[in-house]
């Protein structure tokens, strides 16, 4: 540990060009605001989530946040039709830490209602309707997998090659050490490349490819996501409001502070504490720190005394996945037009799209793009993006002509503390990085969807959240 009075300068500091650091200031003192028994970096589920267990027990907490808004990666937008979620947008039957804080907090929740506006497949320029797709000649799938339709292609084989059907395997040595990408465990099991590459490429999910997708990490996200579908119904809920609701709720339960606008540069431990510096200067200071930046925008921060091994470089090295999210506006249900179901499973930009509703009735519709397809609208610029999606849902839907615009689209791959939609794991990764990853270094803790255990998603926030808490309560007790 050090009480040097300035942070180590980074070789490369990335989002820190301009940064208190990279201009070489000295952190500002900190007044009785700035202190706490705790300081959070990060004000998304797992930090405020954290910060909620902490004050329970009677700790002091401050929470620095970059942004200048709350939730992370839960971001319900308002402001448009439906509320559509920008990010985590499913609370399952699973979700027992987010249904248990909802119910403590006030936040009304009903069962959640499908559409019913159904779905088709259009591939190579040609639309597809589900039941037609067993005998298309455009289907590659050979054998029993001949009438699984694209959508659900992908999970379908994952469960029937899965190596475990728990939720906390996935990280156990004999499990990891048959670890390879989902491509070579596809090939290794007969299918060929035109299949996996239409089933599990095309709307991967998570991750850029198959090429470099742990197939052991794909195994424990569809357990979790099967989890839900075994439980009594309902199996999801709908949040009155949106997902944010349960974010504003906890932030309104806390007394400390919640500093938005403030993006750190570095980290400091030395002496009986932590100082968390901020770009501007200014410096939080606190017994200890739980940090749930995804490593994706961590890798940017300075730690003095540096963290160091496996650590280190699991911080520099864990992927996350690309995507792409729009809403459109649409005039007119033109679906009515040209008689095919609403929302689309696509080999062209939108990837996948369906009406986002609002009381049963369409209000526009949502596109998710993942993969490659959103590599691709993530290298152009914005708007060149959103022409191509328009373009390419009017190729396959030439009734939608004059009828649809994007009103908003955004992507977490170019959102600078965000880096991806989520973590996802390359062959071997589990291994070498699961059990260190999330380890406290000295007096700072590691919480965020990439530490969690047993969860995915929103509820895999805030039991890492709740996981660093417990941490820190072990410490300071």
């Amino acid at each position: 540990m050090t009480n040097s009075n300035s942070l180590s300068r980074r070789t490369s500091l990335g989002l820190l060009a301009g940064t208190a650091l990279a201009r070489g200031l000295k952190p500002r003192r900190a007044n009785a605001a700035d202190t706490a028994d705790v300081i959070i970096v990060g004000a998304g589920l797992a930090g405020l989530t954290a910060a909620s267990w902490l004050e329970s027990e009677g700790y002091s907490t401050t929470i620095v946040e970059a942004k200048d808004r709350i939730g992370g990666r839960c971001y319900t937008m308002t402001d448009l039709p439906g509320k559509p979620e920008a990010g985590g947008s499913s609370v399952g039957a699973m979700y027992a830490r987010f249904l248990d804080f909802c119910d403590r907090l006030g936040v009304k929740r009903s069962p959640a209602q499908f559409s019913g506006f159904g779905t088709h497949i259009h591939i190579k320029g040609t639309s597809i309707r589900n039941e037609d797709w067993a005998e298309h000649e455009l289907n590659p799938f050979q054998g029993e997998a001949h009438a699984i339709t694209p959508a659900a292609y992908r999970f379908r084989m994952i469960d029937k090659y899965s190596l475990f059907d728990d939720l906390e395997s996935w990280w156990e040595s004999d499990i990891t050490a048959q670890d390879v990408s989902l491509r070579d465990m596809m090939l290794a099991k007969g299918h060929s490349e035109a299949e996996i590459r239409l089933g599990m490429d095309t709307n991967p999910g998570y991750g850029h490819s198959i090429d470099e997708l742990s197939s052991v990490h794909m195994m424990h996200v569809w357990n979790f996501a099967k989890s839900q579908s075994e439980l009594e119904p309902p199996n999801f809920w709908k949040i009155e409001g949106g997902n944010s609701s349960l974010v504003n709720a906890i932030a309104s339960s806390l007394n400390g502070a919640i500093h938005r606008n403030t993006p750190i540069a570095g980290i400091r431990t030395g002496g009986a504490g932590v100082e968390v510096v901020a770009q501007d200067g200014r410096t939080f200071t606190g017994k200890r720190a739980i940090v749930t930046l995804p490593f994706s925008a961590l890798k940017f921060v300075s730690f003095d005394p540096p963290v160091t091994g496996v650590q280190a470089e699991a911080i520099q090295t864990l992927p996350y996945g690309s995507c792409f999210h729009a809403f459109i506006e649409t005039d007119a249900p033109y679906w009515d037009n040209d008689g095919l179901p609403a929302g689309m499973w696509m080999d062209s930009t939108p990837g996948r799209m369906g009406p986002q509703t609002d009381n049963g009735e369409a209000v526009g519709m949502y596109v998710f793009s993942t993969g490659r397809l959103a590599s691709f609208l993530n290298r152009i610029p914005k708007d060149q993006a959103d022409a191509r999606l328009i373009a390419d849902l009017i190729a396959a839907r030439p009734a939608a002509k004059g009828k649809v615009r994007v009103v908003r689209s955004w992507s977490w791959t170019n959102d600078p503390y965000a880096g991806g939609m989520y973590a996802y794991w390359r062959p071997g990764m589990i291994a070498k990085y699961k059990e260190s990853m999330a380890q406290p270094a000295g007096v700072i803790h590691f919480a965020g969807e990439h530490t969690s255990q047993s969860t995915r998603g929103l509820e895999g926030a805030m039991e890492s959240g709740e996981r660093a808490a417990f941490e820190v309560l072990d410490q300071l007790g």
